[in-house]
């Protein structure tokens, strides 16, 4: 459903104005196009990147086509959960979202490459891969799902916490009761490494750990600083296991009715909210918060061992994406 901003005239005429006279009026000064009122929602934390992101693109927007495009930014939890604003977002009742890939992800499954554990190098691999070859195959994909494409960024590399013990290594992770997003790829992952998987939406995780139905997560840093899940968790440790794109997308009902250059200015608006989250540093600042609330950082973490015990996976994520695909993403520089 599109809603319209509806104008109106106010017309002052002279008490023995005629008909005639008004009607020249309106002749004479026809009323404006009223510009297209466009939602934008999110759900996550305040100083989130998806917020940062849907900040930047309704000031993009609104600069090159604010007498044309009204945006409606709606943030948190205000109109429910990720997967809600997806749903809500293919079917039209929510004109351009900010969500995560790994939600996304259940509805497009070729962006679910992005979810694969320890295949990103670093923040500059990711976004060598989001903004190449791969990622237009990727964004082609959108369009039978309902849904345009319009930028990839990045909310960060997820790292896992506890209220139990420090994790050093993949033994430390058995056992132990972790939520993960409601997705394939992330339960397999934290299966292989041993732990009690238990699939949850992101905003009942407080209290599942506050009432211990939970021990640990895993999320990126601002996420959990953002969050205060340092009120709930003892332990963090960063292992960086995968790496979390969020996309910026549209109706694509809503996205092909518009007029060709507020196109370009949605997806301009979007590719520079992209940007500002390829751009931040929020790690630096959310470990001094957690830190200075009480948890304990592991920083140094050997790696290989946890890579070694996810890659019984391999020979499923070469099933599903493909072997090309996936050398392809690794030889990107």
């Amino acid at each position: 459903m599109h809603r319209q901003v509806q104008g109106f005239w106010k017309l002052g005429f002279w008490k023995a104005g005629s008909i005639v006279a008004a009607s020249a009026l309106l002749v004479l000064h026809p009323v404006a196009a009223s510009p297209r009122l466009v939602s934008l929602a999110f759900n996550s934390q305040l100083q989130s990147p998806q917020q940062m992101g849907a900040d930047e693109l309704r000031q993009k927007l609104t600069a090159a086509a604010g007498k044309r495009i009204v945006l409606d930014e709606r943030a948190t939890n205000a109109l429910g959960s990720e997967n809600v604003i997806l749903a809500a977002t293919q079917s039209g009742a929510v004109d351009v979202s900010v969500l995560s890939g790994s939600v996304v992800s259940a509805v497009v499954p070729e962006l679910g490459v992005f979810d694969i554990p320890f295949l990103f190098r670093d923040a500059a691999h990711a976004k060598a891969v989001a903004q190449g070859p791969v990622g237009a195959a990727i964004a082609a994909k959108f369009a039978d799902k309902g849904l345009t494409l319009l930028a990839i960024g990045r909310q960060g590399f997820r790292n896992v916490t506890n209220s139990k013990r420090p994790i050093r290594s993949p033994e430390d992770i058995k056992g132990l009761k972790i939520r993960v997003i409601p997705n394939p790829i992330y339960q397999m992952t934290f299966k292989a490494l041993g732990a009690e998987v238990v699939p949850m939406e992101f905003p009942l995780v407080y209290n599942a750990l506050k009432d211990g139905r939970l021990d640990g997560q895993e999320n990126p840093v601002p996420t959990i600083a953002g969050s205060r899940l340092y009120e709930v968790q003892k332990y963090l440790t960063m292992t960086g296991h995968f790496f979390a794109p969020i996309v910026f997308i549209a109706n694509r009902a809503t996205f092909e009715q518009l007029a060709p250059a507020d196109q370009a200015a949605l997806i301009a608006g979007a590719k520079a909210g992209a940007e500002v989250t390829w751009q931040a540093q929020l790690d630096a600042a959310s470990l001094e918060q957690v830190r200075s609330n009480g948890m304990d950082v592991i920083e140094k973490v050997e790696r290989q061992p946890f890579i070694d015990a996810v890659k019984t996976l391999d020979p499923e994520f070469e099933k599903r994406f493909g072997k090309d695909l996936l050398v392809a993403i690794r030889s990107t520089q």
